[in-house]
């Protein structure tokens, strides 16, 4: 039996085209192939959220359907599609369906059986799980098939209710092909591969596991589908960030073959950030219909690898900054913006905001009788710059990519309608040390010095009044960091459990360690209001920590004033 993988890039919503990709690799391999495998959801996209309930939606994907139904009366090959199926039983109304198609007709509908509700997932919001197994006798071979998460669930003491892959092996498979929309994340692939290995050993199954590729929204897929034999051996792995496909053949012997290997070496942590973020920008901005990107270029090291992530993913000619100095901006926010953009051929315009700064005092004094606060003032000089920035991406159609990394972005340390405006944010995701360490990455990838040195050598400033730099406010970066990474991403709530495991914390006891927690607490109601950000840690701020802004469960800590607002 000869198998394709078809790895590919679907958009959510885009019948038409996903259809034609499909029909596309259908018409080319369809003649030498027996089965060809998309991947979940393939003809909607993933994740269609409350399309679904959209007039006409589902007719849109009948009619993709339908296409494809007809074409394999064309060919041999056997064709596996991820589709949403109409529910007529129960109150929701609707399937995560896998359907098989062979000569011109549905061999196999399968539901998903499990169906994740965590973190960034809700898909009990839509659909109704299935409870029957999916198998298919083709040209001799019996097929086990699942949906992504009915993998992920081998507990020794659950049932076949809640472990779908316990009901699969029972029926006795050849093999079992997974679909799979699996988003990405930092350390995904290296899970998937231990659990998914594991899994083949234990009920001695070769798995076919082929998933999506491409970013929507703020999440992105990485691809990486790979195959097992019933030993637990990877014994092929498509290209991580881009379409591919790869040919398998079961041989007399049931042996698995390919024309892809496995891959030796796995990419390092910031080699991954490049990589998830390049991607899902490029996807958005092509996805969403944007003319190109526009930034604010301070001079500093958040919007300088904000820019080249943009270069990189789009090309120079889409990118264009905006340097935007006040009496408060060092010669630096200038000089290094030009070097900078020199550097990646980058249009810059230099817009000062000093006029409209002294303008916005003199209103407000005006207008309520008195100066305004410092506070105050720092804001309005952020706002000023957000309002240039918006006003040129209404002028040109070019997308505002904002620029807070995480750190940032989890303390409150940004304004509201100032530097948190934009459409998109790419860094949002990556902690302050690991802007440092992409900014180096980028240097290292272009074997030349794009981003200059001087901007990752000087001290973090917003430079919103005279001789402020970051650690005026907040502790030093690699220890709010380490704070930070433990609340967030662990759920570590006290200041005894995250010295506890962190020993750089420790060293800086002097420092309230409550007082990072309940600024991160406090901030919730800005992050409410942020742009989309390319996800790349487990928890994203976003549809991956949802929490309520109203409420009166705190840490336990006292409660703290973020710094600007």
């Amino acid at each position: 039996m000869k198998i394709l993988m078809a790895q590919c890039n679907f958009t959510v919503g885009d019948f038409s085209g996903n259809k034609q990709k499909i029909l596309d690799l259908v018409w080319r391999h369809g003649h030498d192939h027996d089965l060809i495998v998309f991947s979940e959801l393939c003809l909607s996209g993933y994740y269609p959220m409350d399309l679904v309930h959209q007039p006409g939606f589902l007719q849109a994907q009948e009619e993709a359907i339908e296409a494809v139904r007809e074409a394999t009366r064309s060919f041999g090959a056997a064709v596996v599609l991820g589709f949403i199926d109409r529910n007529h039983w129960t109150g929701k109304p609707f399937h995560n369906g896998l359907m098989v198609l062979a000569k011109g007709v549905t061999q196999l509908v399968y539901h998903k059986r499990l169906l994740p509700t965590y973190n960034i997932f809700d898909e009990a919001r839509h659909f109704e799980p299935g409870n029957l197994p999916g198998m298919l006798m083709l040209n001799g071979y019996r097929i086990g098939f699942a949906i992504c998460e009915d993998l992920w669930n081998d507990d020794e003491d659950g049932d076949y209710a809640t472990m779908p892959i316990k009901l699969l092996a029972r029926e006795k498979p050849d093999f079992i092909v997974s679909i799979n929309a699996s988003p990405s994340n930092l350390g995904k692939q290296a899970e998937r591969l231990i659990r998914f290995r594991k899994l083949s050993a234990k009920y001695r199954l070769p798995l076919i596991y082929v998933n999506q590729v491409g970013g929507n929204d703020e999440i992105v897929f990485d691809g990486n589908s790979f195959v097992t034999n019933a030993n637990g051996e990877l014994i092929a792995q498509l290209p991580a960030f881009a379409e591919h496909t790869a040919s398998l053949m079961l041989d007399e012997n049931d042996e698995l073959s390919c024309t892809v290997h496995p891959r030796c070496n796995e990419p390092s942590d910031v080699e991954f950030y490049y990589q998830q973020i390049v991607m899902g920008l490029r996807d958005y901005v092509s996805k969403c219909g944007f003319r190109g990107v526009v930034v604010g270029s301070s001079g500093g090291i958040d919007s300088a690898v904000t820019l080249a992530l943009a270069h990189d993913a789009l090309g120079a000619e889409n990118v264009v900054a905006v340097t935007m100095p006040s009496r408060f901006s060092s010669e630096g926010s200038v000089t290094d913006s030009v070097a900078l953009c020199t550097n990646l051929g980058i249009k810059l315009y230099r817009a000062p905001i000093e006029a409209q700064f002294k303008q916005a005092v003199a209103d407000f004094t005006e207008a309520f009788g008195e100066a305004p606060s410092r506070l105050t003032q720092e804001n309005m000089q952020a706002r000023i710059r957000g309002r240039i920035l918006m006003e040129y991406s209404n002028h040109h159609g070019n997308l505002v990519l904002s620029t807070g990394n995480k750190s940032e972005m989890s303390v409150g340390y940004a304004t509201l309608y100032g530097d948190m405006n934009g459409g998109l944010n790419l860094i949002g995701d990556l902690y302050k040390m690991e802007v440092y360490a992409l900014a180096r990455y980028l240097n290292e990838h272009h074997g030349r010095e794009i981003i200059p040195q001087a901007i990752i050598d000087k001290a973090p400033s917003a430079e919103l009044f005279e001789g402020q730099k970051d650690q005026d406010s907040l502790p030093p970066y690699p220890v709010l960091d380490a704070i930070l990474r433990l609340y967030i991403e662990r759920d570590l709530l006290t200041e005894a459990e995250i010295a506890e495991n962190n020993a750089l914390v420790v060293r800086y006891a002097d420092f309230d360690v409550n007082r990072v927690l309940r600024m991160v607490d406090a901030a919730e109601f800005k992050r409410r209001q942020a742009p989309p950000i390319i996800r790349v840690h487990r928890r994203s701020f976003g549809t991956g920590r949802r929490m309520p802004i109203a409420k009166r469960w705190t840490s336990p800590a006292e409660t703290v004033v973020t710094q600007h607002d």
